[in-house]
């Protein structure tokens, strides 16, 4: 089953947007460093009001949990957290789930 990895991250506000945004970059390239791993990524800024503080986002589409473990096992995924992710933030949000699509009527 197909499933979503979603971070939130409380950017330390000392970090320019810039700076914001290089972490990002460093997230989005472990899809082509894993390839076949990660299926897409998709990132962001918050604009919501009700962010309870969290800054910038990001959600990392699997095709299944063997995928998502061996993400966060990787080499390449360890590193982007310890040393991008890590030093530059105050906290962190993870929620994986399954996705079940409700779009489509079910029979």
């Amino acid at each position: 089953m197909v499933l979503a990895h979603t971070i939130l991250l409380k950017i330390k506000p000392s970090l320019s947007e810039d700076q914001a945004h290089d972490i990002l970059k460093a997230v989005a390239a472990l899809k082509d460093q894993l390839p076949g791993v990660v299926e897409s990524v998709h990132l962001g800024a918050n604009f919501s009001a009700r962010s309870k503080g969290y800054t910038h986002a990001f959600t990392m589409i699997f095709k299944d949990r063997a995928a998502l473990e061996t993400y966060e096992k990787a080499p390449e995924h360890v590193k982007v957290v310890q040393e991008i992710i890590r030093p530059n933030i105050d906290d962190l949000l993870c929620v994986d789930y399954d996705i079940i699509d409700y779009s489509n009527p079910r029979m």
